[in-house]
């Protein structure tokens, strides 16, 4: 379900980039616009989704919608109410991956930086990614990286 709400949003983002470009108004990215377009990546894609999930966590459910919906919520690991703190935190860390994987991406696709750059963000990807699965599985209390680096843990009502 939370995945469907970050797609609703980056498809929106495409179609207004589909939109813009057909009226000639397509931004012309360059090496020394590297930073400009890794900020708007950001600012206009993991933002808002990470916005979401901080607030839907820190609200009275204390769980996204995905969450709510098969009966999860975000505790502390004690199993007391999570602050809002802890919660940015744990989703800044979730998202992080994602984050270098648009770095790696653009470097490809937009002819951003260097191919070497792409390949240290992806091959970050593939490393982050796997041990917070791999501690999701193997921690007692099934928490994930994110949730170990913040003192969370997601449980069941």
């Amino acid at each position: 379900m939370d995945c469907l709400v970050a797609l609703a949003w980056l498809l929106l983002l495409g179609g207004v980039a589909i939109g813009l470009r057909r009226l000639g108004l397509e931004p012309h990215w360059s090496a020394t616009s590297e930073l400009s377009a890794d900020l708007a990546a950001l600012a206009l894609g993991l933002l808002p989704v990470g916005i979401y999930l901080v607030l839907s966590e820190n609200g009275r459910l204390q769980g996204s919608l995905g969450k709510r919906r098969v009966g999860l919520r975000v505790v502390r690991a004690d199993g007391t109410r999570a602050n809002a703190w802890q919660l940015a935190m744990r989703t800044a860390i979730k998202l992080f991956p994602w984050f270098l994987a648009h770095l790696g991406l653009s470097r490809v696709w937009m002819h951003l930086g260097t191919q070497q750059t792409a390949c240290l963000c992806l091959a970050c990807v593939y490393v982050i990614v796997p041990i917070s699965i791999g501690l999701a599985l193997v921690h007692p209390q099934r928490r994930a990286l994110h949730d170990w680096l913040t003192g969370t843990r997601v449980i069941a009502d």
